[in-house]
């Protein structure tokens, strides 16, 4: 018996639709700190099909735009590269990296500092 080998394009696929998904759910988080009224109106609106939504507020809305930017980006890139072989060493490298740049993008200070904002003073 003789399996076939899946083409590594496949993994390639799933592993920048997670970067998308979570590139996708860090900008609707700075976005909701940016504009907190519409914003927050908004991903209130999109979440609410998550059972327990009212407890978490606008995170519903900022997981379910995640959710759904990974799904369909997943769904599209595999079907871009369904057929092709790329270097996996290479790929795992580049999501290594851009997992670590995300996540260091959700730390408050930082994009505080991209963004200009100074932290509250005490009183």
């Amino acid at each position: 018996m003789d399996k076939k080998q899946r083409n590594t394009g496949e993994i390639a696929a799933a592993l920048l639709a997670i970067c998308i998904g979570l590139i996708s759910m860090i900008a609707s988080h700075i976005w909701s700190v940016v504009d907190q009224i519409n914003s927050h109106l908004i991903l209130l609106k999109i979440g609410s099909w998550m059972p327990g939504w009212w407890g978490i507020g606008p995170y519903a809305g900022k997981e379910t735009v995640g959710l759904v930017l990974w799904i369909a980006s997943w769904f599209v890139l595999h079907f871009i590269f369904k057929r092709t072989n790329v270097s996996l060493k290479g790929w795992t490298y580049g999501f290594i990296i851009m997992f670590s740049i995300i996540i260091i993008f959700t730390w408050p200070p930082v994009y505080h500092a991209i963004w200009g904002w100074l932290p509250t003073l005490p009183f």
